[in-house]
This record gives C-alpha cells, structure tokens and sequence, in this order.
C-alpha cells in the first residue's frame, strides 16, 4: 500500500505560527480580498520566500509562478509587501511572546542579553533602519524585538521586562530613564561603562568616576565599588561598580580596537582616556552582592557575546544586512519577514526533538477494519 504523504511541507510551517494568525491578516488589512492570492496563507509564504530568496521582485513573481504557489506581477508583490508590515511585525511580537514564558533559571532569574544592529536600503551610506532585540541566555532564541527607522535609538525602556529578568547590555544601555525603567518593573541591569559614564555617586554622596578607581587593579583581581546612579528626575539608583584589568594581549587588542573606531569617525587624536579605560572591564549592575559576587557577575558577562553572534547569523545566514527596497513600508516588511524567518527557524529548532525526520506522520491504506 502507498503512503499518504502530504503534498508540501509548507503545512508543517503553519503548524508553528501563532493562533489565529490568518484573521490577524485582515484584522491588520494585509489580506482584504482573494485576487491573484487565495488565502493568506499563500501571502505568508511569498512574503517569505521573497525576504529569503536574495532576489528582486521579477525573479520572485517568476520563481512563484513556476511553484504554484501564486500568479501575480511584480507591482502585485509590491503592494502586498507595502500593506503587510503590521501583521508581520505581530507573527513577530507573538512568537517571541511563546518564548519569554520559558521557565527561569536557578534563583528566579531569567538572563536576557540586549543589543540592537542596523539595516541599510540600496546605495545607503548610513543607518536606515534599526532592529532592536533581545536574546534569551537560557534557550539562545530572540524573546523581543522592535523595528524603527534611523531615530530610534538604543534604550532598557523599550524592551518588555518581567520580575526576575537581567538585561546585559553594553556601554550604550547605561542611561538613567532606562535602568530605573527596569528596576521598576522587577528586574536587574548588567550593562559596561564608558570612561566618561553616566553621573554616580559613592557611599559618602560624593561623585564618583570608575576610572580612576579601577587604575590600581592589577590582572587576575576584581574591584568592587558601591554607588547611585544619578536621576536628575528621581531619586538615585543604588547598584555596583564591578571591574578587572584585561591581560596584555587582550589590552592590546582592545586598544586596536579603539584608534580603528576613532579613525572610522573621523577623528585625529584618540582620548588617551579611551585608551586607557580599554585596558578594563569595567561593568554596572543593580543585582545585589548577596544574588551574585563580583567574579560571578563578571563572568555573566561574558555570554552576552552571545548576541553579537546571533546578529552575525542574521546578516550571514538570512543577509538581513542591506536589504532591496527603497520604498518605506516594503523595506520595512522585508525586514519584518526576515525576522519572522528567522524565529520559525528557532521555532524549529525547539520542536525537531518531537519531528519525525519527513516531518509527518505516515498512515496506511487499508483494505478494510
């Protein structure tokens, strides 16, 4: 007897989308009316394949017409990807909102690191876009992300937190609005500084600067401060200076590091402060010494490299990096799908332990009970 198999495994991939996902498609007016794409899901799938093809819109029409998937013009694709960007950033919002329910780790924490990577339209020579997001420690999956043109810049007051979690960020997330943000909604911050960081204050009220506290480490011994972190608007935020000297290697490198950032700027003359605070480690967290010693906090830090490689699988793997629109809400779909690809594909990852290798389960023909 012949298997019955499905026709196509684009049923496996609706199986992982959120409930509801097809009303969501006219609720968010991507799918008003059945021209040229039956149903949406058959636009899901060509909005998809178009952010994954690495090709215009002329080889993607012809690429789907041959597949069967869907007859329609390159103006027809255009407009689609123009109207579909709201229910492609929710696909987005409600997967990740499938993963920052995940259980915590030991003493009730949840380790998330936050970061955000820029996206440039054709023959850009700046940010046009910024994608902001946040990776689960735990799982290494996307839990948040949000889409915004150039203006929109890096802060902890974007990103949904809840009792528990601890946000490593680096020297860009050190703003007072946005840590106390945080605090307030339960959680912690663990985010580098700058030499020349954000207003703080020791024990005594008096102003404090890393910098000149951290000179005397030597390599292999931590530092420990307690400070404020001043709000003009509130009340200070109580936290920790944590810092380590790097060894001479890692020094040198960090200093490398700092004239090819101040070159690419335009400057002429390196801060011999940058210079000298890149010889450091220096970080600022709010979890209190009892949850987590200095060395342990220094060594927390260290996974959120771990988001620098999920943005190198991105601009890799998916070539989120440039995209080929200049239009506004098609360059913003085709961002949007990309992320969308890119959490199916975590999504799949999750399951494959559950998939059977084709993906289906196989049933029999019979002649009879």
């Amino acid at each position: 007897m012949r298997a019955v198999v499905a026709a196509d495994e684009w049923g496996i991939i609706e199986k992982l989308l959120p409930v509801d996902w097809k009303a969501a498609a006219r609720k968010h007016r991507a799918f008003r009316r059945a021209r040229y794409i039956m149903e949406p899901g058959a636009l899901l799938r060509a909005l998809l394949f178009h952010a994954v093809n690495d090709a215009g819109l002329r080889e993607t029409v012809a690429q789907l017409r041959a597949s069967g998937v869907a007859e329609l013009s390159q103006v027809a694709l255009l407009k689609r990807l123009r109207t579909a960007g709201d229910w492609l950033a929710w696909l987005g919002q409600e997967l990740c909102a499938e993963l920052r329910t995940q259980p915590r780790v030991p003493k009730a924490m949840r380790l998330r690191a936050v970061d955000s990577t820029t996206v440039q339209g054709p023959a850009s020579k700046g940010t046009d876009w910024r994608v902001h997001y946040t990776l689960n420690l735990t799982t290494l999956q996307c839990d948040w992300h949000e889409l915004t043109d150039q203006h929109g810049g890096e802060s902890l007051k974007r990103v949904p937190v809840q009792v528990g979690d601890v946000l490593l960020g680096d020297r860009n997330f050190l703003h007072p609005m946005g840590v106390r943000a945080v605090v307030e909604a339960g959680g912690h911050v663990l985010v580098r500084l700058r030499w020349n960081h954000s207003a703080m204050q020791d024990g005594r009220g008096r102003p404090f600067q890393a910098l000149p506290h951290v000179r005397s480490l030597r390599v292999g011994t931590v530092g420990e401060w307690a400070v404020q972190l001043d709000d003009s608007q509130h009340v200070p935020i109580p936290g920790r200076v944590i810092a380590t000297r790097l060894p001479a290697p890692l020094a040198a490198r960090a200093e490398r590091r700092v004239h090819r950032r101040a070159s690419k700027l335009g400057y002429k003359r390196t801060d011999p402060r940058s210079i000298e605070a890149a010889h450091f480690v220096i970080l600022f967290t709010t979890l209190p010494g009892e949850v987590l010693g200095a060395d342990q906090v220094l060594e927390l830090y260290r996974y959120r490299w771990q988001i620098e490689l999920a943005f190198k699988r991105l601009k890799q793997l998916l070539k989120i990096g440039r995209l080929p629109h200049q239009e506004v809400r098609a360059a913003r779909s085709w961002i949007l799908a990309k992320l969308v690809v890119a959490l199916l594909l975590e999504k799949l990852y999750r399951n494959a332990s559950g998939f059977s290798p084709w993906g289906y389960r196989i049933s029999r023909e019979t002649d009879g009970p």
